[in-house]
């Protein structure tokens, strides 16, 4: 009886952890489906400020966060994160490296190949996918909300090495659209 429940307790560990995992699989090809995406977001930072504005993704590497009461905006591509003022001029900007936002914003993306897997979970019709990069040394970390049934992203939420949360929630999502490059335009003085 002891082998037959530890064999059951392996055949179920090993597929949750597996490539073949079809939630994973079934996130992984949804997302790739995504050439562009845009709507509307809340964040809300490790204070408990909220801020809103839009959101726009342009894969490979493009986004575009624009802030709702601010004078800054946050535009990435491959390798930069850039703050702009609201006319796109740059304020400042912060190399990407392999951050969490650039693969996300990759072409195509195998979930396995870029983080370890945490966690999957299904919670209240929304799958939590906890992952972290695999090349990160810090304890950085995300989680992934996706909705059960249209497996749509619906929030994500970072961690920091000090476990400061900061957490976007999205709406209004709009995808496959078409999104002009010059959103993405960074202007210089």
């Amino acid at each position: 009886m002891k082998s037959f429940i530890l064999t059951i307790f392996l055949f179920f560990f090993v597929v949750n952890n597996s490539s073949s995992n079809p939630i994973i699989t079934g996130i992984e090809a949804n997302w790739n489906e995504i050439k562009s995406m845009s709507g509307q977001f809340e964040q809300i930072d490790q204070e408990g400020n909220i801020f809103n504005g839009q959101f726009f993704f342009l894969k490979p590497f493009k986004s575009k966060f624009m802030y709702d009461g601010r004078e800054e905006d946050i535009i990435t591509n491959k390798s930069l994160m850039v703050v702009v003022d609201k006319e796109g001029y740059q304020i400042d900007s912060f190399p990407i490296g392999n951050s969490i936002l650039k693969k996300l914003l990759s072409e195509d993306i195998v979930i396995e190949n870029e983080f370890d897997i945490i966690s999957l979970t299904d919670k209240n019709n929304f799958y939590h996918l906890m992952l972290k990069v695999k090349s990160d040394k810090s304890d950085n970390q995300i989680k992934f909300v996706f909705d059960r049934q249209s497996l749509d992203l619906k929030k994500w939420e970072i961690y920091d090495e000090f476990s400061n949360k900061t957490v976007f929630k999205f709406t209004k999502i709009k995808k496959n659209i078409f999104i002009s490059q010059n959103l993405f335009v960074v202007k210089y003085n």
